[in-house]
C-alpha cells in the first residue's frame, strides 16, 4: 500500500504531542501600577504542553489524557475569583504548576501577555518553559 494510503493505525509515533492553547484572552486583575489596581484588565495566554513520551498510547491504553479544557478552566476561575495578580511572572508560574500535576504534560511553555499597556505595542509579558523533575 502506497504511504499516503496506509491507515492511521500504522503511524508511528515519533517523541511526544504537543496540546496548544492560543490566545486565551480574559479579564483579570493583575498590575503592580497604580493605575492597574482595582480594575480588569485584559490578559491572553498561549500555551504549549508537551506530552510524556508514548502519550497517544497511554491514551489510548488508559483513557487518561491531558486536558486543554482542564487549563483553561483553572485560569477563567483563577481570574474570577477576583483576587488580585501583581505580575504576570505569576500567573504563568502558577498555569505552569497546574498544567504539570497532570503526570502525562511534561513540558509547558506558558505566555502571557497585556495587550493593552502600550499603544505602540502589540503585548508585553513573559514566556517561561518548565519541565517536570
Amino acid at each position: 500500500m502506497p504511504d499516503s494510503q496506509q491507515s492511521s493505525s500504522s503511524l508511528i509515533e515519533d517523541g511526544q504531542d504537543t496540546i496548544l492553547i492560543n490566545n486565551l484572552l480574559i479579564p483579570a486583575r493583575i498590575g503592580i501600577l497604580e493605575s492597574e489596581q482595582g480594575r480588569d484588565q485584559a490578559v491572553r495566554f498561549d500555551i504549549e504542553i508537551e506530552t510524556v513520551a508514548g502519550y497517544r498510547k497511554l491514551v489510548t491504553d488508559t483513557g487518561t489524557f491531558v486536558s486543554y479544557a482542564d487549563a483553561v478552566e483553572f485560569i477563567q476561575n483563577k481570574a474570577a475569583s477576583g483576587g488580585h495578580v501583581d505580575l504576570v511572572e505569576d500567573w504563568a508560574e502558577a498555569v505552569a504548576e497546574f498544567v504539570l500535576s497532570n503526570p502525562l504534560a511534561d513540558k509547558v511553555t506558558v505566555t502571557v501577555t497585556k495587550p493593552d499597556i502600550f499603544e505602540d505595542a502589540s503585548g508585553v509579558g513573559i514566556r517561561i518553559t518548565r519541565k517536570r523533575t
